[in-house]
């Protein structure tokens, strides 16, 4: 008797396969504003699928939970932005990124592409991340290690190119101020219009806040490194 040929696996269709991905971004775009609006503790997932348009099975059907799901959201925010930075930092002369000039144009890059992408209003990805560096989910040690800690070295090494001089801790102390005058735009920003007298930042805020926050950053650099020639170094006594 013959053997049965075996049974295969029906392949999914273009179509459905179509819908599957369309659902999916769905469900990450209105994720990402029902987080922005409700922080990670307040959102559920209903509402989420609710406001995609998607039934609360599909929700966890190409998520399986919450926290999955926040996660996606992050990898998404932060793949934008890495893909943004090197879009900036690659239009930098790559023939001789060792001159002090380039080290420069790639910190204004860097420093370029941060702004942009805090101060733009429509991105509630910025918003999102704002509200968990306020109140930690439990998926902010995995956003650390991924991300945040990769782009933090990343600015320390061109800050300690830019002055060689200065020992690991200044150049740690040095990018966290880099990064505070970056975030303040965004931050404060609701302050700081209000101050302004404004409803929005003026056109050509990020160019002047970039040139403001590179040029401050290099005396900063300057004086640190001034400090640290003029300190007596300490003479270790034999013992």
């Amino acid at each position: 008797m013959a053997t049965p040929a075996p049974t295969k696996a029906p392949v999914p269709s273009k179509a459905r396969t179509g819908r599957a991905e369309r659902t999916r971004e769905r469900l990450i775009e209105a994720a990402g504003a029902v987080f922005a609006a409700r922080g990670y503790r307040g959102a559920t997932m209903r509402e989420i699928a609710q406001r995609s348009g998607a039934n609360l099975a599909a929700a966890h059907y190409h998520f399986g939970s919450k926290e999955d799901l926040y996660r996606e959201v992050a990898r998404e925010y932060f793949e934008r932005l890495e893909t943004r930075l090197a879009a900036e930092e690659g239009a930098v002369a790559a023939s001789d990124r060792s001159s002090h000039a380039a080290l420069v144009d790639l910190l204004r890059a860097r420093i370029h592409a941060l702004l942009a992408t805090l101060v733009d209003p429509d991105n509630v990805h910025t918003t999102l991340m704002l509200r968990e560096m306020a109140d930690p989910s439990e998926a902010l040690p995995f956003m650390v290690r991924r991300w945040i800690d990769p782009m933090r070295r990343g600015t320390e090494r061109i800050l300690a190119r830019l002055a060689p001089r200065l020992d690991a801790a200044a150049i740690e102390s040095a990018t966290r101020s880099v990064v505070g005058m970056v975030f303040f735009y965004r931050s404060h920003r609701a302050a700081l219009l209000l101050m302004m007298r404004r409803a929005d930042y003026p056109r050509g805020l990020v160019e002047d806040a970039t040139d403001h926050i590179v040029a401050f950053t290099l005396g900063g650099l300057a004086e640190l490194e001034s400090r640290s020639a003029a300190r007596p170094r300490r003479v270790r006594r034999a013992r």
